[in-house]
């Protein structure tokens, strides 16, 4: 195959086995696996150990993470237009080095100040008494003050960190696929692309389960916490955050030293590319040239907006999943987890290695790639809507602020949930008018209309064939979503010219944040709290922080009535795609037969 072209460098006269495209594949393969299992699920996943080390607030932690998308709207398309001008190879290098040393400005605010067991000592002073009825004790007495950190050179750092990584990971999906592609023939470019994609949806995955493991540890390595009464099931935990942060750092350190030693060309007609490409001007006039040119081309146009209404509902599904799973199957945080990754994970790589298979096998033109992401655009809104009609039928409530708990003083800080006749739960003994407890069980409870003993945890939701109609459907929507991943790129790069595909991944990647990336969370963030029911409480200002229990019928439907029309728009922007292509190819087949030949080979000119 093309791929196994040796190194042809005139300058400096050298050639080696080893500088092959597939060497280069690797290494890019490891480098977008580390990016993705921080950025899509690493951080996701230690932000509670965060808030409770730095003392910030989930607000504050979520302006600074939200400066990695903000920060590459600018970063990515600049990449794109003045990196062919370089070697590619190295500006990955150097990409891969700054997002490594962004990870170690991340954890340096902890290698400085470290952390203090004893300051849990205040904090568990009083603990025993927040979870019982009392009438005789006011709450204001349980608690001490505490001091809530302010954001300081810390939180700015975190902030320098994000914009870093963000800034090298920007040439990553854009001179890094274009370096790629050029050394490759059009038949290879499907697989290899599914691969690669195949590779960032595995990040995520490592990045749960280390996510999973480090946050059961303890935050430092020697601390004797058995005297503390401290589990990671304990709200005040904090998890070893940091660790992952340096395996990802020091794996990027090592990848970035062996890509740097890549030339800018492996075959001597990508070294004639890339002559060509650096004797182009980069000034504003062939920028704006460029800019106009893709703004002109009606397929790359389309296609860029449809990814970015489709990666609305990746960010949604990466974001908001297992809280939906947490909240509307009453299941515990990292049960929900597991069940996501064990589903997510294989459809997700199933997915990108498949459309980049189909892409391969039937040789499939600009417009055989509309056809499939339209047919897997259509299967998964069907299952959408599916999921719309999957309600679980439980008839377990909520109860707190009755009669009878306002005598017992009880506390909005404290979610301990204690269940009765697996029907009913309390937000915490106290609602239930508890006084006592054995290991498993609070007793003398006098707010029961029927008994005096209530259950740790929340009541079990028997609503288990709702949940694995519900992970089925799931792994048909995550399947075909991803199968689109490969065509889509195909068609981005098959529609702009050569020159410009740097530029067209960068600008596309540049819309995806803008319209999906940095919104999304945010507006989506305020549609599920308006579905929430009860409130936790700050001790220190007495307002609302975090949702404890949401609405689980409403939050079902809203949410996934919101997603379900969402993809919607997308299949009739696919729709339209389908119907410009269907009257072009139509109109040139009457008008010129000669042409079906020009069509079947899919000249990578297709500019609209």
């Amino acid at each position: 195959m093309s791929d196994n072209v040796e190194i042809v460098n005139p300058n400096e006269q050298r050639k080696c086995s080893f500088y092959t495209i597939r060497s280069y594949f690797i290494l890019l393969c490891f480098i977008v696996l580390c990016q993705s299992m921080i950025t899509s699920a690493y951080l996701s996943s230690i932000i509670s150990s965060i808030e409770n080390y730095y003392g910030y607030s989930t607000e504050l932690i979520g302006i600074a993470l939200s400066s990695y998308d903000l920060i590459s709207v600018i970063s990515i398309p600049l990449f794109s237009f003045i990196g062919s001008r370089f070697n590619r190879a190295k500006l990955i290098s150097f990409g891969s080095f700054f997002f490594a040393l962004g990870n170690i400005l991340f954890i340096l605010p902890y290698f400085i100040n470290g952390y203090d067991i004893n300051q849990l000592t205040n904090q568990t002073k009083n603990s025993s008494f927040d979870e019982f009825c009392s009438s005789n004790i006011s709450i204001e007495s349980l608690y001490e003050p505490f001091t809530r950190l302010s954001p300081s050179w810390s939180y700015y750092v975190i902030i320098l960190s994000m914009i870093i990584m963000s800034i090298g990971s920007s040439p990553f999906y854009t001179l890094g696929i274009t370096y790629l592609t050029d050394h490759l023939n059009k038949d290879d470019q499907p697989i290899y692309t599914g691969i690669l994609y195949g590779m960032v949806a595995l990040g995520p995955g490592i990045g749960f389960v280390l996510g999973s493991y480090f946050g059961s540890k303890w935050i430092n390595i020697n601390d004797e916490i058995d005297s503390f009464d401290l589990n990671k099931n304990d709200p005040r935990w904090i998890g070893r955050w940091w660790a992952g942060f340096l395996i990802s750092s020091t794996l990027l350190f090592l990848l970035s030293i062996i890509l740097f030693t890549f030339p800018s060309s492996l075959s001597n007609h990508s070294q004639l590319q890339q002559t060509n490409q650096n004797e182009s001007s980069t000034n504003f006039q062939v920028f704006r040239k460029n800019l106009i040119e893709l703004l002109k081309n009606v397929t790359y146009i389309s296609i860029s907006l449809i990814n970015a209404i489709e990666n609305i509902l990746v960010v949604l599904f990466t974001t908001y999943l297992i809280k939906y799973i947490e909240s509307v199957f009453n299941y515990s945080s990292s049960y929900s987890s597991i069940l996501t990754g064990l589903i997510l994970l294989p459809s997700a790589i199933l997915g990108t290695i498949s459309g980049g298979f189909l892409v391969r096998r039937f040789h499939l033109t600009i417009f055989g790639c509309i056809k499939l992401i339209f047919i897997s655009c259509l299967i998964s809104l069907i299952s959408l809507i599916l999921i719309l009609f999957l309600k679980c039928q439980s008839n377990i409530r909520y109860s707190f602020d009755d009669q009878c708990s306002q005598k017992c003083h009880c506390s909005s800080l404290i979610y301990e949930p204690v269940c009765y006749e697996n029907q009913i739960n309390y937000l915490s003994p106290c609602y239930a008018g508890c006084t006592n407890k054995n290991q498993t069980n609070y007793l003398n409870c006098h707010c029961l209309s029927n008994g005096t003993m209530v259950e740790k945890g929340l009541c079990e939701n028997n609503c288990q064939m709702e949940l694995i109609f519900f992970f089925v459907i799931l792994f048909l929507v995550t399947f075909f979503e991803t199968l689109m991943a490969t065509p889509q790129l195909m068609i981005i790069l098959r529609s702009t010219t050569e020159s410009l595909q740097s530029f067209g991944l960068g600008l596309e990647n540049c819309l995806m944040k803008i319209l999906s990336q940095i919104p999304t969370p945010i507006l989506f963030g305020i549609l599920i709290d308006k579905q929430c029911l009860f409130w936790s409480k700050s001790s220190l200002f007495n307002h609302s922080t975090s949702c404890l229990i949401y609405n689980q019928k409403q939050f079902s439907f809203t949410l996934f009535l919101t997603i379900t029309l969402i993809k919607t728009i997308s299949f009739f922007f696919i729709l339209f795609l389908f119907l410009f292509h269907w009257k072009k190819q139509k109109s040139l087949l009457i008008e010129n037969p000669g042409e079906r030949e020009h069509l079947l080979n899919n000249s990578s000119t297709d500019i609209q």
